[in-house]
């Protein structure tokens, strides 16, 4: 997709990943940074995020940011209105028999997952954040609403299961993911990579086969009647791969994994230097008469 000046801001459908590349390496984001973003949807521009996080997770970060269009959250599990938090499309859930097959595999390594559910409101069940890569992510959760404590996993049957994720060493985890891809290979989407916030660490984080960023992208290009060749996705992690592969402009960031990179149309700066709100300001219609009275 080519960013000629004719091109009009409404015509297009940008989405951004969060975590590491929208948000600073702190995983916050400046209320300065708001405000340009603001400034630019005013513009007309389309505009969303699609994250691993929640709408509690990403809504408390956000907050102020204007996004008309639905979000795509927990990797593509669901579309959401962003400033109601309701879900309008739901992707597929796992079934709760894996579920019981993890815990088995689990078991004996005494390592506890983080499991995400939704009946009537989503919840997040823990029991023991037994390593220091588990207890950081559970005290960056101090506070949310869907944490709920369980002694035994027995999750009732009218909860769907959204996802789960492992926090461990990579030499007791990578047994963990090579056995979950091995047994379901057609079930499962698994992503195994090292914590970059904390480099002992990696994180296996899984879903359904058919919840992916880039299904999600999908139907939300659709839902907006904005053809998949009008949609540029910025991103930086292993879970941005499938909508790499859909859009029309994928765009990496500088501190992306090698293997986001190398499938990129383009690369730009770093999160950290907030790359991704510099490249949408510097595109030829934000740099309109109008688009700079707005910013006035």
């Amino acid at each position: 997709m080519n960013n000629d000046s004719n091109t009009r801001p409404e015509d297009c459908l940008f989405i951004s990943d969060l975590d590491g590349t929208l948000l600073d390496p702190s995983g916050s984001i400046s209320q300065n940074s708001i405000q340009r973003l603001n400034r630019l949807i005013d513009c007309g521009m389309q505009f969303t995020i699609a994250t691993a996080r929640s709408h509690e997770s990403a809504f408390a970060i956000l907050e102020g940011l204007k996004l008309k269009v639905p979000a795509v959250l927990f990797n593509g599990v669901f579309l959401t209105d962003f400033s109601s938090g309701k879900d309008i499309i739901a992707s597929a859930f796992i079934e709760q028999s894996i579920v019981s097959d993890m815990l088995q595999c689990v078991r004996p390594l005494e390592l506890d997952p983080f499991i995400y559910t939704v009946s009537d409101q989503h919840r997040l069940y823990y029991r023991n954040p037994s390593n220091a890569g588990s207890q950081a992510y559970f005290e960056s959760l101090k506070g949310d609403v869907r944490l709920k404590y369980t002694a035994d996993f027995d999750i009732a049957s009218e909860e769907k299961i959204s996802g789960f994720l492992l926090i461990a060493d990579q030499k007791t985890l990578e047994p963990v993911y090579v056995e979950l891809k091995a047994k379901h290979p057609d079930d499962l989407s698994l992503y195994f990579a090292q914590d970059i916030s904390n480099p002992d660490f990696y994180w296996l984080q899984t879903y359904n086969k058919e919840a992916t960023k880039g299904r999600m992208v999908t139907k939300l290009a659709a839902h907006e009647q904005i053809p998949l060749e009008r949609v540029v996705v910025f991103g930086d992690y292993l879970n941005d791969l499938d909508m790499f592969r859909i859009a029309g402009k994928a765009v990496a960031m500088g501190n992306a994994l090698p293997e986001v990179k190398a499938a990129a149309h383009e690369v730009i700066g770093n999160n950290a230097d907030l790359a991704v709100i510099n490249y949408l300001e510097s595109l030829p219609w934000a740099k309109s008469p109008l688009s700079k009275a707005l910013s006035d």
